[in-house]
């Protein structure tokens, strides 16, 4: 018996070391094939929008008086965008619910109602998705409806608790999820999809994890949507996560952000999650690449809340890519030591050589093939010296880039949160003020409150704060400007203007967005004017108007 237990023992070992290298290939041999499908992910999306052109085509040959046929073809243009464009959502859902109070149908205006909710949640839009709820109150004998409504409502409430940072918010907001959740789920029949996955989904958020881990393994294993795979997945991969088991967490991530981009879905937050594993995991190249996916699809789709969690990690990244390329110039510095050192070496050895083997006529071809060698390992040293240079330069690029990067990224970020602290509390006294009124049924102080807030007042104020902590890191950015402009041309301030509107366009530009339309989203512009705006004033340069961009980017210098 004794002399079996090494044997035993042994080949544990090797059925342990066997399936860990089993789990490793396979997970390596997912993310290849993930990393595959992104790259063609131009395919996927070509399709979805093939798909789109078709029912926009249905919807435009359709009778405009056709009001119900017109209501469900919105509807179905509404589904395509709902989780690939934001913005194009919005715009059908508005149209179904307009169609919908045409047709006086309560049941289509609740049902409006209710999509116009789903897609400002899924938008980091909470209030207004409360709003969009609160005339949608639907009769309790439609079960469909009260599930999709409380459904809608727990995870509204259940997002705000994620990111709200005061405790009593959190715990009211948690305790209203949990509520609306486990209405939700009263309502739902039992062997539908919905019904299993939000029992699960229940029991993860009231802490029963192993419970609702079997549970999704169950439902994983029938024949679902590949959305709703998708969603399987990324709760599996949030539970193994939870647990510590960050492997399965990597590989269920993996499957969900596939399913994800083979239907073209934009509002993911399994690419983040995966991307966050693997970057502690160390594989930042992977982590680099779907960082990047994501932080496009953000902007793509329009989910504040995703551009946010994309920018917690995104530095992180490039902090790790940086720390690399200064580990390689250290190794490329060591390299070069030694090479001098033996070169030194090589010197003393071709100089004794030589003394020793002078007397000698035979000694001369020798002392000449040394002396060739010697200027051909010079030669790579130059050219080793070279690179060494060129990588010196790159780094020095790399350092300033980055520094400009971080500069920008902390004053905007301190922006960002000042803005909003004020926004909050502004919108907190609003709040209290009006609901006091219409406690009192003062309707008239509320509407005199509503009426005395005045929001291009408050744009402005944005706008101007935007200005100021511009100039504040681009102090010279004006007269920097001028000096690409012609005499007549040039811009003057009145006494309080901080920036103008062509100013402020340049100004973006300068911090890297150059998206006509993303511009034209933050100062509240058209499209065609911010176009006009810049054909303008490259116009009325002295430089090339191909080359103005470049050229301001280039003059214009960072405070330090």
């Amino acid at each position: 018996m004794i002399t079996l237990l090494p044997f035993k023992n042994l080949t544990l070992i090797i059925a342990v070391f066997l399936l860990t290298t089993s789990s490793v290939v396979g997970q390596k041999n997912k993310l290849d094939t993930l990393i595959q499908i992104i790259e063609n992910s131009s395919k996927y999306n070509k399709k979805k929008t093939i798909e789109i052109d078709s029912i926009r085509t249905l919807l435009r040959k359709n009778p405009k008086n056709d009001f119900l046929a017109q209501y469900h073809l919105s509807e179905q243009m509404f589904y395509q965008f709902k989780f690939f464009k934001r913005d194009s959502a919005f715009y059908y859902g508005i149209k179904a619910k307009n169609l919908a109070y045409e047709l006086k149908d309560k049941s289509l205006i609740a049902n409006a109602n209710m999509n116009l909710a789903d897609i400002c949640v899924s938008s980091g839009m909470y209030k207004e998705a409360l709003d969009f709820l609160e005339p949608s109150k639907i009769d309790e004998n439609n079960k469909d409806y009260n599930a999709f409504y409380y459904g809608i409502l727990g995870r509204c409430y259940g997002d705000m608790a994620e990111y709200s940072n005061t405790p009593h918010f959190y715990k009211q907001y948690l305790e209203l999820a949990h509520k609306y959740r486990a209405k939700a789920l009263s309502l739902t029949e039992k062997g539908q999809f919905f019904n299993e996955f939000l029992a699960a989904f229940n029991k993860s958020k009231d802490g029963q994890l192993q419970q609702a881990l079997t549970d999704f393994n169950i439902l994983l294993k029938k024949n679902n949507p590949p959305h709703d795979q998708a969603l399987v997945h990324y709760m599996l991969g949030e539970l193994y996560q939870q647990l510590g088991r960050n492997d399965e967490a990597i590989t269920h991530f993996t499957d969900a952000v596939i399913n994800d981009v083979k239907t073209s879905t934009k509002e993911s937050l399994a690419i983040i999650k995966l991307s966050e594993l693997l970057f502690k995991k160390g594989d930042v190249g992977n982590a680099s690449l779907l960082i990047q996916k994501a932080n496009d699809d953000a902007f793509f789709y329009g989910a504040q809340q995703r551009k946010l969690q994309v920018g917690a990690i995104l530095p992180l990244i490039a902090d790790e890519i940086l720390h690399n390329v200064e580990k390689e110039k250290q190794r490329i510095y060591w390299q070069y030591i030694i090479v001098s050192f033996f070169l030194i070496l090589a010197i003393c050895f071709v100089i004794t050589i030589y003394f020793q083997y002078r007397k000698l006529n035979k000694a001369k071809k020798t002392i000449a093939d040394a002396h060739q060698n010697l200027k051909t390992i010079n030669k790579q040293l130059k050219k080793v010296n070279e690179k060494i240079k060129s990588k010196s330069i790159e780094i020095k690029e790399a350092n300033s880039q980055l520094f400009e990067a971080n500069k920008i990224k902390e004053e905007y970020l301190g922006l960002f949160f000042t803005q909003n602290e004020q926004v909050f509390e502004k919108f907190t006294s609003l709040n209290t003020k009006i609901k006091k009124h219409l406690e009192e049924k003062n309707y008239e102080k509320a509407e005199q409150t509503i009426s005395g807030y005045n929001l291009k007042r408050e744009k402005e104020k944005l706008l101007e704060n935007f200005d100021t902590a511009f100039i504040n890191l681009f102090p010279n950015f004006i007269n920097e400007f001028n000096t690409l402009m012609k005499d007549e041309h040039k811009i003057k301030l009145n006494k309080e203007q901080i920036l103008t509107k062509e100013l402020r366009i340049y100004a973006l530009i300068r911090l890297g967005i150059t998206h006509n339309e993303i511009i034209a989203q933050i100062l509240g512009y058209s499209v065609n004017s911010i176009y006009a705006y810049k054909t303008k004033i490259r116009n009325n340069s002295i430089v090339n108007k191909d080359d103005f961009d470049q050229k301001l980017l280039k003059n214009t210098t960072l405070k330090l």
